[in-house]
């Protein structure tokens, strides 16, 4: 029986075990997936947050959409209906656990795509074509499947890469000469097909094909190579060249069907002992109104046309005639890597482009290109981008000078400059400024002040009293401006860098970081035009003007003004400064031959005129096949040297080390060469190689006791290696200069020292804006035969370089390949770069960038990319409205990193975001408890002074509002204990007092009364607490107290308070005599029509009368208010009362039974409650 039961127990317990097991390892498959949803322009965007990348499926079938993955999901599905209201009925889970089923309110359609792990899924406006023939009504062949690259048996290997646009996917063959080719498409399909074998990498593309292809396919053809593209029927397919590139645009779909002859344009690679070149041309659809600008090849001198071109005309002939072939267009020489110009068309002829096109032209995200002819060129904007108002106040700036403060509520850039006797400020933001208020703050410094128009920018016009000059200054957002008596002169000058021999021509460039937009603006009182450049750096400037013969650069003290010469100037800010060029070529001097040399990589006579440290001649073979048997031989060396050459010895076995990326053997080797000899430690050589091998192993703080030493001042080896800390520490930007200028340092370094130092300063290069010399080092390590890890910190750096040249889809393709290499450190970075790049260009939004650099936190740990990341991971959650976690971030950044010489900036970010949150009303959209809990956690950046009380004050403002009183007096204990005195602490705690009113702490308020009291309070105020306390003695049932209180008082309040004691206590004689007073004073006046409040009182005090038995007063209270009562609401309550066959009849009791509105009058604590929803309780007082 016993064996029996435990058998029973046992089969139980297994089955429940097994269904316990199942159960978990569903549960383990499931995995939590956050689904985001937003309404954008035209589209809406769903997006599935998951931890890894994985497969998935898109579909739409009988009014719902169905998104499958190859895993279980448990998706988080919340408001993602209420975001997506126009498009979605409903959201579910589907039945089989792994996918999402979304129920559609029409017909539209749903294309997806993956962004690493995250999967993006967009619903637009189904397209409907009508077919325009019954041949073409047929249904159309299924698109092919992608279908693994066929290698030709011969030809060159061909890059492939992609980038995504707003209105159109690019894919760029990267031919290594130029070729033939011809593009077809027919409805879905597009294929290219080139007269020339080749190995064409498209691998990467077929697994993830782009938006707007859904598969791509290769084959090897008759001495060619064909891809095809499965595209929407409506998108047309565009083709262009770039040098030896080829180009294929996929447009977005349109919604209209294209016709059905299409262009099959042959494009042939010139061949120069031919006159003529043969082009065959069919008649293309026309490109769609809206959409990137067209990519335009020149036309060849003479093309011959065929019959049957000339039939597809004729048949088409509805269509708009084409235009004469126009030269390149600017994105076609953005491709190459030249600036856009975007100049007005000549007025006397017909522009090449449609004015689409040139809209289109200038929304290329991060290209400022202004026209300097015409004031206009500013003003080409979308009409209505009137900025809101900002808020400018006067702010003490000492005895000798006036300040004015703007406030904005975004990153401003600013320029200060004065001309033709007026001073300008420009910000390169546009909003509408309140001149009066500007005027006030300036006081008697400011003869006149106008904002001249721009729909771009404000520009501020200022007569001021002679030599009255501001000084500009920052706290957070705002710009303080200190007028005082002084010179009008930047605190640092901007270089002006002629580059007659840059890449993209002869050019100017001016070495700024944040340069603003470029804002085009006529001067009135010269009446010609100028490029104004505003800058975020406080005080960078330009001390004197600079002549050049198309452009002049005029003097200012924050920002850059540049006057053109020539009608084709083209002015464009870059990240690390700004660039001026011309079309037709910029014309300034070479640069002097000494410059000049210096900016050779390899020149002879550069390096013997720097001073050296380190002789490494003997190590510049070095390398790791011979490293063991060069080791064996300096260790014997070192052994069996006499006493007299050991030390010299030793230091060559120092030295090998060195040479050979042997950082922490090196160290060692010094360490025992000192113990023997101290003295040698405070040598030259001793120092530098030390202090340069501390630096390699990111040793810093030690490098810069060796390197930063006295004896090392004057040596150009030295100087570079303290550059090279500086720049490894993060400061590039500050090192640039030095690294440019002592390049040459590096040239007998053997490989393990010289490709990573040579790729700082190619990165130090493109920060300064000379790519000829970073093009010189990419080319010169390249052919140094790096490892892969060199190389992919080489390709990371000539992502910068592509970035700075303006190849962006380049830039994004080469640091993709570097996420794909083997070095962390170049992975990270290029993943951060590639992120900042796509979110610059708007082909990413904040939140998606937030879930790229999420994924990097653990990518590569401390130093400055994890305090860089930190910061910008901050940013960006404060700028989605996700304060929590952008604070708690940035506090990360500010902790773990507080010796970081940026840590402060750091922490006034918070402060300023902090404070932000509660003094511009941006918790208002925040749930209360959600406000209170990140005031509770962040308190600690409460600014000091008015600014921080007034945010606390706000904050309780806030709770008071949604009845959370024990917070609201919670806040407000701690500004009268600790932060306020005087009249101001007697004011907030009037308020806190009635705080703990509205709670019924009466003791509370009156403790919080007497800890508040002061002396010489104003009389306003002091009544007011008066008024208050005697309210909280009533609370305590202290009536006579109360009422002592109040004896002389004979204020509305007073009486008030008076009223509701004698009603309380049934003192019907005299709650009378106060309601008669109360009716004066409310000015109830016999025979005239009553509001609410009026009769309420006459019916309280009919009540009184009736029950004190005055029946004098209830016949004089009929005659004077009988009429009136009967309009108002209180008519039956009024007639049963204030009958006479009433009188002495009732008690308080049965009236309170009979009437409604008994005690329906307005209490001291009402009229409270009244101010308290109509203002604030910061305003009470």
């Amino acid at each position: 029986m016993g064996n029996r039961h435990l058998h029973r127990r046992y089969k139980t317990g297994l089955i429940i075990g097994l269904t316990i097991l199942a159960l978990g390892v569903t549960a383990v498959k499931a995995e939590p997936v956050k689904v985001r949803a937003a309404t954008h322009e035209g589209y809406g965007r769903i997006v599935f947050n998951w931890s890894s990348p994985g497969p998935y499926k898109v579909e739409t079938n009988g009014g719902q959409l169905v998104v499958s993955f190859g895993r279980a999901i448990e998706p988080a599905l919340a408001g993602v209906v209420r975001n997506l209201s126009k498009y979605l009925s409903s959201a579910a889970p589907g039945a089989d656990g792994q996918s999402v089923v979304f129920g559609l309110k029409d017909s539209y359609e749903a294309r997806g795509f993956d962004m690493g792990a995250a999967v993006v899924v967009d619903i637009v406006e189904a397209v409907v074509a009508k077919p325009a023939t019954a041949e073409a009504a047929k249904p159309q062949a299924p698109a092919p499947t992608a279908a693994p690259v066929e290698k030709a048996t011969r030809g060159p290997a061909v890059n492939v890469r992609s980038g995504v646009h707003t209105d159109f996917t690019r894919i760029v063959f990267d031919w290594p000469n130029k070729v033939p080719y011809r593009l077809e498409q027919a409805g879905g399909t597009a294929t290219i097909i080139f007269s020339r074998p080749a190995q064409l990498a498209i691998a990467k593309l077929q697994r993830r094909p782009p938006k707007l292809i859904s598969a791509i396919s290769s084959q090897a053809t008759d001495g060619g190579v064909s891809v095809t593209f499965s595209v929407d029927e409506t998108s047309r397919v565009r083709d262009s060249l770039s040098g030896s590139k080829v180009i294929v645009d996929v447009m977005k779909p349109t919604g209209e069907a294209l016709p059905k002859q299409v262009a099959q344009v042959e494009k042939k690679a010139p061949e120069p002992a031919k006159k003529e070149v043969e082009k065959k041309v069919t008649v293309a659809a026309p490109a769609p109104a809206a959409g990137p600008a067209p990519v335009l090849t020149p036309a060849p001198a003479q093309s011959v046309v065929s019959e049957k071109s000339v039939e597809k005309v004729a048949q088409v002939a509805a269509l708009e005639p084409a235009a004469p072939a126009p030269a390149p267009a600017p994105d076609q020489q953005a491709a190459i890597g030249k600036p856009t110009a975007l100049t007005p068309p000549d007025r006397t002829k017909k522009s090449a482009l449609s004015e689409a096109d040139q809209t289109s032209l200038n929304q290329i995200a991060g290209i400022k290109i202004l026209d300097g002819s015409s004031a206009v060129a500013a003003g080409a904007v979308a009409a209505g981008a009137t900025g809101k108002p900002v808020k400018a106040s006067a702010v003490e700036s000492g005895a000798d000078a006036v300040g004015i403060r703007i406030d904005w509520d975004e990153p401003v850039a600013a320029a200060v400059f004065r001309r033709a006797g007026y001073l300008w400020i420009v910000f390169d933001k546009n909003t509408t400024m309140n001149i009066a208020d500007l005027k006030a703050a300036g006081g008697n410094i400011i003869r006149s002040l106008e904002q001249v128009p721009n729909e771009n920018a404000t520009l501020l016009r200022l007569a001021t009293v002679s030599n009255i000059n501001p000084t500009m200054k920052r706290d957070g957002l705002a710009w303080i401006m200190e007028f005082r008596q002084q010179p009008i002169a930047p605190t640092t000058v901007i270089d002006v860098t002629p580059q007659p021999n840059s890449p993209i021509g002869a050019r100017l460039f001016l070495s700024i970081t944040e340069p603003g937009n470029a804002i085009v603006l006529t001067d009135p009182a010269i009446g010609d035009t100028l490029v104004v450049v505003p800058v975020i750096p406080l005080g960078y400037g330009i001390a004197q003007t600079h002549d050049y013969p198309q452009a002049r650069i005029l003097a200012s003290s924050q920002g850059l003004v540049i006057q053109p010469r020539a009608d084709d100037l083209r002015v464009r800010p870059l990240r690390q400064g700004v660039e001026v060029t011309n079309a037709s070529g910029l014309q300034i001097s070479p640069v002097a031959a000494a410059l000049a040399a210096d900016a050779k990589l390899g020149d002879g006579l550069m390096i013997r005129s720097l001073t050296r440290l380190f002789d490494l001649d003997r190590w510049r073979q070095a390398n790791l096949d011979t490293f063991e048997e060069n080791k064996w031989k300096y260790q014997m060396a070192a052994a069996t040297a006499s006493s007299s050459g050991q030390e010299k010895a030793r230091m060559d076995v120092a030295r090998f080390y060195f040479a050979n990326g042997f950082g922490a053997e090196a160290l060692g080797v010094l360490k025992i060469v000192a113990e023997n000899r101290p003295e040698i430690a405070e040598t030259e050589e001793f120092r530098g190689l030390r202090g340069a091998i501390n630096v390699l192993m990111a040793r810093y703080d030690d490098a810069r006791e060796d390197l930063h030493h006295e004896s090392l001042d004057k040596n150009d080896e030295a100087r570079f290696w303290r550059a090279t800390l500086q720049a490894y520490e993060g400061d590039l930007y500050g090192a640039a200069a030095d690294l440019r200028r002592m390049a040459a340092i590096t040239r007998p370094y053997p490989r393990a020292l010289k490709i990573p130092l040579e790729t700082l300063i190619a990165d130090a290069a493109i920060q300064l804006g000379d790519i000829k010399q970073a093009n010189r080092y990419l080319e010169a390590m390249r052919a140094d035969n790096p490892n892969p890890a060199q190389s992919s910190e080489i390709d990371y750096v000539e992502g910068r370089l592509l970035e700075l040249s303006g190849d962006f889809d380049g830039a994004v393709g080469k640091w993709e390949e570097v996420q794909e290499g083997p070095h962390r450190p170049s992975r990270a970075k290029a993943a951060v770069a590639r992120t900042e790049l796509l979110l610059k260009l708007k082909q990413i939004d904040d939140f998606e960038a937030i879930i790229e650099l999420e994924k990097l936190r653990f990518a590569w740990r401390g130093g400055e990319f994890e305090f860089e990341l930190l910061r910008r991971l901050g940013d960006l959650y404060v700028a989605v409205g996700d304060y929590r976690n952008g604070l708690r971030t940035m506090r990360q950044a500010a902790t773990h990193f507080r010796d970081n010489e940026k840590a402060p900036e750091v922490t006034q970010q918070m402060t300023d975001a902090f404070a932000g949150l509660y003094l511009d009303d941006k918790a208002d959209d925040l749930a209360p408890i959600t406000a209170i809990a990140l005031y509770d956690e962040f308190k600690e950046l409460t600014p000091p002074g008015e600014k921080g009380d007034e945010m606390i004050r706000r904050l309780a403002d806030r709770l008071v509002d949604v009845d959370l009183l024990d917070r609201a007096s919670a806040l407000l204990q701690g500004q009268v204990e600790f932060r306020l005195e005087g009249v101001e602490k007697a004011r907030v705690g009037a308020q806190l007092a009635l705080v703990h009113i509205l709670a019924h702490e009466y003791e509370q308020a009156i403790q919080t009364l007497d800890e508040s009291d002061g002396e010489d309070l104003p009389e306003e105020l002091a009544a007011q607490r008066q008024h208050l306390r005697a309210r909280s003695l009533m609370g305590q049932e202290r009536i006579e107290d109360a009422l002592a209180l109040l004896k002389d008082d004979k204020s509305l309040d007073a009486d008030l308070l008076r009223q509701e004691i004698f009603w309380n206590e049934h003192d019907w004689v005299q709650a009378s005599q106060i309601l008669s007073r109360l009716l004066r004073t409310y000015e109830a006046k016999a025979g005239q029509p009553l509001d609410d409040l009026q009769g309420g009182f006459v019916l309280n005090q009919a009540i009184a009368m009736t029950l004190s038995g005055n029946e004098r007063g209830i016949d004089r209270l009929r005659r004077d208010f009988g009429v009136a009562m009967d309009d108002t609401q209180f008519r039956d309550a009024f007639r049963l009362i204030a009958s006479p066959q009433t009188l002495g009849l009732i008690s308080f009791s049965s009236i309170a039974g009979k009437v409604a509105d008994v005690e329906n009058f307005q209490t001291f604590m009402d009229a409270y409650q009244e101010r308290l929803n109509e203002l604030k309780l910061s305003a009470i007082n």
